[in-house]
């Protein structure tokens, strides 16, 4: 297996640091614009392997598509597949045909989509038959994935009497369709939220040039490293404080770590004030859940008793992250408990450890890049599998040595 050896990250200079553009943000413009009646220019276009996946399977004009490994881009393609004509099949890798569908399958089955099961029912591999659709009222699943509500508010104001959707919960990751209606509002598609309901009236997109933003959630690695080694300085390119998206908040979380970030221009300056860090940290992250990696691995650095909540959706990710950072932290010496819903981080990161341990990446790029951090501890570390950076950070270990 391709491993890579990371240098001890000493933070001698102040490099500029180029974040990739959101996947997040990409994913959802490429939905509206296949649904749009022109085309437009999208600059700044990820390149990460979930949506240039997603941006070849929706110019395929094949009866046979291969979603890669990106649950975004699978339960995009699924619902967008939903308005159009023609039945395909679909599928994925081994670990995305295994997630779950359910809530939006039962949703598009109740709009009149038919699904026949190649293996197990409600999971890939899959041949949908679209089928006229017609709004209605439906009651949606929310405590599984935020992506199942996305992909219906993408699609619904193409359909004949739009769509009204009943959170059967307080849904979880809502900043992720907060997103989503952004962006459709940016298209000119109104969307109503009323307590437990989203509303989205049958509308047309209007077509516009749209410029992605940098992407928040692959900011906490850089504020991470910058935590972890108070020496290290960094300059974020092309990124604004001023998002769309949720995991903005790292501008407020990491300055209990002592992070603190400055703008200047169009850029930011990242920098560690030296501050005492708190004893105990709770924060609850069923909003931010692409969070809970790199904060619990700072967190373990750090030696700061941690404890993170809102992690149900964690053991459905690209792999069970739960587990993945227990295993992964306890090779290093901390102790790590988990439930369902939560990660306690105790004790700290033994720096003589790192010399001898090679640490797995499970095909998870957040697992990859989290770990990666324990560089700036001044120890170099070894990881398996780096590549799995690609599905949302191509460049990011190139990025990284610029610390070294």
């Amino acid at each position: 297996m391709k491993s890579i050896v990371i240098p001890a990250l000493t933070g001698n200079s102040v490099p500029d640091i180029f974040l990739p553009s959101s996947k997040s943000v990409s994913n959802r413009v490429l939905v509206i614009r296949a649904l749009c009646d022109d085309n437009f220019q999208i600059n700044h276009l990820s390149t990460a392997d979930d949506t240039s996946v997603l941006a070849s399977i929706i110019n395929d004009s094949s009866d046979d598509i291969f979603c890669g490994a990106g649950g975004t881009t699978l339960r995009f393609f699924l619902a967008l597949s939903a308005t159009k004509s023609k039945s395909v099949k679909i599928s994925g890798t081994d670990r995305l045909n295994k997630r779950p569908l359910k809530p939006l399958l039962d949703a598009l089955t109740d709009l009149g989509v038919h699904f026949e099961y190649y293996g197990k029912p409600y999971f890939p591999p899959l041949k949908i038959v679209p089928a006229k659709l017609v709004g209605r009222e439906l009651m949606i699943k929310a405590d599984v994935s935020s992506q199942f509500i996305s992909a219906l508010m993408l699609i619904a104001p193409t359909i004949e009497n739009g769509m009204v959707l009943h959170l059967d919960k307080p849904p979880v990751s809502f900043s992720y369709i907060q997103m989503t209606a952004a962006l459709m509002e940016y298209f000119n598609v109104n969307v109503i939220f009323s307590e437990d309901k989203i509303i989205v009236p049958s509308q047309k997109y209007i077509a516009k040039p749209f410029t992605v933003p940098a992407d928040w959630s692959n900011a906490a690695y850089w504020f991470g490293v910058v935590a972890i080694n108070p020496s290290v300085e960094i300059i974020l390119k092309n990124t604004s404080a001023d998002n769309l998206q949720g995991d903005v908040i790292l501008l407020d979380w990491m300055k209990l770590f002592g992070v603190n970030a400055e703008v200047i221009g169009n850029d930011l300056r990242v920098y560690n004030e030296h501050i005492d860090y708190p004893s105990f940290l709770h924060l609850n992250l069923m909003n931010h859940p692409d969070l809970a990696q790199p904060l619990a691995v700072v967190s373990a650095a750090l030696g700061i008793d941690c404890m993170l909540e809102g992690l149900s959706t964690l053991k459905l990710k690209e792999t069970d992250r739960l587990t993945a950072v227990k295993t992964e932290l306890e090779k290093a010496g901390v102790s790590v408990d988990i439930t369902d819903d939560s990660m306690h981080v105790t004790g700290k990161i033994n720096r003589d450890f790192l010399s001898s341990v090679v640490f797995e990446t499970y095909d998870d790029h957040r697992m990859a890049m989290s770990l990666a951090m324990l560089a700036a501890l001044n120890k170099s570390i070894t990881i398996n599998d780096p590549d799995v950076v690609n599905k949302s950070y191509p460049g990011f270990f190139d990025e990284l040595m610029k610390l070294k």
